[in-house]
């Protein structure tokens, strides 16, 4: 008998298959009746929670940006570093979804989702973690909103092909030291901006 699962519980199994799915065989090749077949749910219980393929991948984004948001805040860590070090791709991190996805069009559809969760789900609770941990001179908003535009211009040069992955990583550093005086701590981002300088020239 199939278990019956709560309209939470079941968004979060469609989704976790569609991550499977996507990051193994691809958006392009994942329709939405694998999602259904993965799941052993009918039609009408997969179109409930998402309407197509790309109200999956917004979810998709939306979570691992709800995801960062709950180490943010669980952090003892600084925000910024804390951050860097459970998101960065140039740090080992899992990429998530982005793996899936091949065409242009996929990956402007993943830029504009995670533009949207940023907006919607980071920004807010980064410049409210970044209280007490810049100089009392900068306004901890207009921080985490120049935090989240330089990594938004990574992404983008970086997801379409514009920069490989050294040349991220070098702007990436250049960007973090130009950002570590509005903080309390400059010396926090240090080791990072180290290890960013070096994969640059690598």
């Amino acid at each position: 008998m199939r278990q019956r699962l709560s309209k939470t519980e079941r968004r979060s199994d469609i989704l976790e298959n569609a991550r499977q799915l996507i990051v193994e065989r691809g958006l392009m090749a994942t329709e939405m009746e694998d999602i259904r077949l993965a799941c052993g749910i009918s039609r009408g219980g997969l179109y409930h929670h998402f309407a197509n393929k790309r109200a999956v991948l917004d979810a998709l984004v939306e979570d691992e940006v709800t995801q960062l948001t709950e180490v943010l805040n669980d952090a003892t860590a600084p925000p910024i570093v804390a951050l860097l070090q459970s998101g960065s791709s140039h740090l080992g991190n899992d990429g998530g979804v982005l793996a899936g996805l091949a065409s242009k069009e996929e990956k402007l559809d993943y830029l504009s989702a995670l533009d949207e969760a940023f907006a919607a789900i980071l920004r807010d609770a980064l410049a409210a973690r970044l209280q007490g941990f810049v100089k009392p001179d900068s306004n901890p908003e207009h921080v985490a909103e120049l935090f989240l535009t330089i990594n938004a211009h990574i992404n983008r040069r970086e997801i379409l092909g514009l920069w490989s992955s050294p040349e991220s990583a070098g702007f990436a550093a250049t960007a973090l030291s130009a950002l570590a005086p509005l903080l309390k701590t400059p010396s926090d981002l240090d080791p990072i901006i180290a290890g960013l300088q070096e994969e640059a020239q690598a």
